[in-house]
């Protein structure tokens, strides 16, 4: 099994103004929502460290964002973290061009140096920044050695969902895991510069979320997300598709049970419908393994061949009392799908640490969505991403 090359980096360490009546109006209209989306993220999607420094060894936070162009067959992931943990704060950008510029930045760095705070969704982390503008997120990443740049202009398309936040999966008592889709659907303008080769966004399709809490990636948690958005194509304009979607699930290590799930359905600019826990079903199927090891960043050392099951294909069956239901099937293939190992931190009452790690699995693939939706009828093929999770954690082995 071939591991693609998009992310494998990743594992070491991703108008004119129209003089007609009617069109200023709609303008002035987009404008108008517009700003009110601005103000709401500007309060929900701010950072959360904690008020107590004490906590701080045990706090993470991150911003994901990211875009597909399946015109250019271009995809990108960014990400902007805060690891209390190892006292660091990373920056990763994976792209996947379709030629042999695939390939990732990773810059980790002192925590210290990231300028964040609760009263913000802006945050700086050496060369790289987010800004929540009247416009939208600008976005920008920069690689050490300036050979990657990524700007780009995320304009928020659709409301944020409500905060999910489960307790219980936390090494903190009374502490959670939360989430919010601050965006399911954006346009994004802006360019990829990778080694003097840019890469032009024009209203592409875009994402972005936000985790913050305690989280705890311990023996007996796993997890499922994904997202898509239909496609402009056979609409008229810019606009990109009028349907997006997005899903998280906690379950057990072994896949046994799901904990707590949440699936939205936006239309336009609201949320159309959401469904939770029993009213969604998600079957993963044609499992393969990685053959190789995967080498663990730093340490010297590998993940066991064979450790962490990869799904090619997910189904997941949706429907409420109201009669809203859907039938959405993924399909992805080992070529883009990564294995992202990650860290499981366990501090004895002496305050040592001890890691072990489980893999996210990183996948682009199709979505084929097909059902009903406030009575009318719902159907779209589109490009999308999914996580998966499961398994024990487990020691790397040596060189």
């Amino acid at each position: 099994m071939k591991i693609k090359e998009i992310l494998k980096p990743v594992i070491f360490v991703l108008f004119s103004l129209l003089a007609v009546s009617g069109v200023a109006l709609g303008a002035c209209q987009n404008n108008s929502q517009n700003n009110s989306l601005i103000g709401e993220l500007s309060t929900v999607d701010v950072f959360h460290p904690p008020t107590d420094s004490s906590m701080m060894p045990l706090y993470n936070e991150w911003h994901y964002f990211n875009v597909i162009d399946e015109e250019q067959n271009l995809s990108i992931i960014c990400t902007f973290k805060l690891n209390g943990v190892f006292n660091s704060s990373s920056v990763l950008l994976g792209y996947d061009t379709g030629d042999e510029n695939s390939n990732a930045s990773f810059g980790s760095y002192p925590i210290g140096i990231a300028e964040y705070s609760s009263q913000t969704p802006n945050v700086t982390i050496a060369n790289s920044t987010v800004r929540l503008t009247p416009a939208g997120y600008s976005v920008h990443v920069e690689s050490d050695d300036g050979s990657t740049v990524f700007d780009a202009l995320f304009k928020p398309e659709v409301e944020p969902s409500p905060e999910f936040n489960a307790s219980g999966f936390s090494t903190v008592p009374g502490e959670g895991i939360n989430w919010i889709v601050a965006s399911s659907k954006m346009k994004v303008n802006g360019e990829l510069s990778v080694n003097g080769k840019k890469y032009i966004l024009k209203n592409e399709r875009g994402y972005h979320d936000h985790n913050w809490g305690y989280w705890s990636w311990g023996d007996d948690l796993g997890w499922d997300w994904g997202q898509v958005t239909q496609t402009k194509n056979g609409l008229n304009g810019n606009d990109v598709g009028k349907y997006s979607i997005n899903f998280g699930n906690i379950t057990d290590a072994g896949y046994t049970q799901s904990l707590r799930s949440v699936l939205n359905v936006w239309k336009n600019r609201e949320i159309a419908a959401t469904f939770n826990d029993k009213e969604i079903q998600i079957i993963h199927s044609n499992f393969i393994y990685v053959n190789e090891p995967v080498p663990m960043p730093y340490l010297g050392a590998y993940m066991p061949a064979g450790s962490f099951p990869l799904p090619l294909n997910t189904g997941i069956l949706v429907s409420s009392d109201s009669g809203d239901r859907l039938n959405i099937e993924f399909t992805t293939t080992s070529e883009h799908s990564t294995p992202l190992p990650v860290s499981v931190p366990t501090i004895d009452e002496n305050g040592n640490v001890t890691l072990k790690y489980r893999v996210i699995w990183e996948m682009i693939g199709t979505y084929n969505v097909n059902g009903e939706i406030d009575g009318k009828p719902v159907s779209y093929v589109a490009d999308g991403f999914m996580e998966y999770v499961t398994g024990d954690s487990i020691s790397p082995v040596s060189q």
